[in-house]
């Protein structure tokens, strides 16, 4: 994210200097400068980022997409610490809850609320962050579980 940000920084750059050239020479110069920039910027979307997030189990790709659009533009995400997926889809839950922790920096967590208990959910978990994660019932029904779901210190 630091290099994409470096490039996004530098890019804003050259678009203030095209701006601002006083003749054609110069903006064609900072234009190609532009271009030599956006390849490895790019590439790096393509070949690194993209397949780390395709990669990430459940996550929703369209929602993590537009926070790096959120993050490259310099904007902070703000995201409720509760996570009350009872009116959402059942085939939509998990990637939600996926795509939340995915968001986590090393010991945050968010709180899931859910009109059963999340067994399956955990078992994913469990197979896909083995020791990377927490789990703490907050509640345990009969109509409500609130698990406290969070990323352990020391895990990216």
């Amino acid at each position: 994210m630091r290099a994409l940000r470096t490039t996004a920084a530098v890019l804003d750059q050259y678009i203030d200097q095209v701006s601002k050239a006083d003749d054609a020479t110069a903006a064609t110069a900072t234009a190609r400068a532009i271009e030599a920039t956006l390849r490895p910027h790019f590439a790096v979307e393509r070949t690194v980022l993209l397949p780390a997030l395709i990669s990430l189990p459940g996550a929703d790709l369209p929602t993590l997409m537009s926070d790096l659009d959120t993050l490259l533009n310099g904007g902070v995400l703000t995201e409720t610490p509760v996570v009350d997926v009872r009116e959402i889809p059942h085939g939509r839950r998990h990637p939600r809850v996926f795509t939340r922790f995915a968001r986590l920096t090393p010991g945050e967590s968010f709180t899931l609320i859910n009109n059963h208990d999340p067994k399956p959910l955990r078992r994913e978990f469990e197979a896909t962050h083995p020791g990377a994660y927490t789990w703490e019932y907050m509640e345990s029904g009969p109509d409500r579980w609130q698990i406290r779901i969070g990323r352990l210190p020391g895990q990216s």
